[in-house]
């Protein structure tokens, strides 16, 4: 009767110091998700500060200036401008970086361009570069330098106002999208590499880098982020703006491999988006490099496209 009862209790305490060690890995999962997410939360809003590798003057350019201006918010922001050619018709644009970029990002789109006598300002971002701010919202605030950008070129007698565009890659594509929704001195768009939706990108990105279920830990991560920034940073939703470009025309570019802000992501902008629109999708090409990936036909696609809906030839 003694032996039955001490394997009766062996029994229990072996089950129970089983359930004990399920339960403690299940804790200590969830609370490695709360602290993944909230580490990619901060990483997004709070991304590292990066300067640029060259700059104009290493790529052979001898007109250009280091340049500041203000947002309508007040900060400080930093750049480089290049005016257009003298000769030409004043067409700028303005290049976009993405996150944790800075205004040499998009510099070999832009000397690719300045050889067709297009001007260029090179801004960068809030949080970003020589730039003032402290946090990033991924497209919201951003806007505001976008506005900041413009206003500075409307204020340079070099520039025509009527031949302004933006060219933006990933973050700085979906901020090109929301801003010229919102500018109406905006003229054009070359969007490469843009997500439509911030939290469904995040849904996305949460289980390509962590593992996890998107599902608690993608809101996790937005709602740290939007306690971070103080703001509703899930309202960034380019393919929500993308139809009030319209009737000023936008190109859309994608690498097919992107592992990144997936293809389908500029599949369903364009699809949002009124006419005049583009699609260019790159087959072979990842997130980044899209000019490298085929110079060429890049430079082909990306000249015609401004030259028809900047300059009407």
């Amino acid at each position: 009767m003694i032996a039955i009862l001490r394997r009766g209790k062996g029994k229990h305490y072996w089950r129970n110091l089983l359930l004990f060690a399920a339960l403690t890995v299940l804790v200590g999962t969830v609370a490695g998700g709360v602290w993944l997410a909230r580490t990619r939360a901060m990483a997004l809003v709070h991304p590292g500060r990066t300067q640029p590798a060259c700059t104009p003057a290493d790529r052979g350019v001898a007109r250009w200036e280091e340049v500041r201006f203000s947002s309508p918010d007040n900060l400080q922001l930093a750049g480089w401008f290049i005016p257009p050619d003298p000769q030409s018709d004043g067409v700028t644009l303005v290049f976009i970086h993405g996150l944790g970029g800075n205004r040499g990002g998009l510099l070999d789109e832009a000397m690719m361009l300045t050889r067709h006598g297009y001007g260029a300002l090179l801004p960068d971002l809030r949080n970003h570069g020589q730039s003032q701010g402290t946090v990033t919202t991924l497209g919201y605030t951003e806007v505001e330098d976008v506005r900041g950008a413009v206003a500075y070129l409307l204020a340079r007698p070099e520039v025509n106002p009527e031949r302004i565009g933006l060219v933006g890659s990933s973050m700085g594509g979906a901020l090109a999208i929301r801003a010229a929704a919102r500018i109406p001195e905006v003229r054009a768009v070359v969007a490469q590499s843009a997500f439509s939706s911030l939290e469904e990108n995040i849904n996305e990105g949460v289980h390509a880098l962590t593992g996890l279920s998107p599902f608690p830990f993608a809101p996790l991560v937005v709602w740290f982020g939007e306690r971070e920034a103080g703001l509703r940073i899930r309202q960034v939703r380019p393919v929500d703006d993308v139809a009030q470009i319209a009737p000023r025309a936008i190109l859309l570019i994608h690498g097919e491999q992107d592992p990144v802000i997936d293809v389908s992501n500029s599949l369903r902008l364009y699809g949002a988006a009124q006419e005049p629109k583009a699609l260019y999708l790159i087959p072979n090409a990842g997130h980044g490099g899209l000019l490298a990936a085929d110079p060429a036909e890049f430079e082909r696609r990306v000249v015609g496209f401004l030259d028809v809906h900047l300059r009407g030839r």
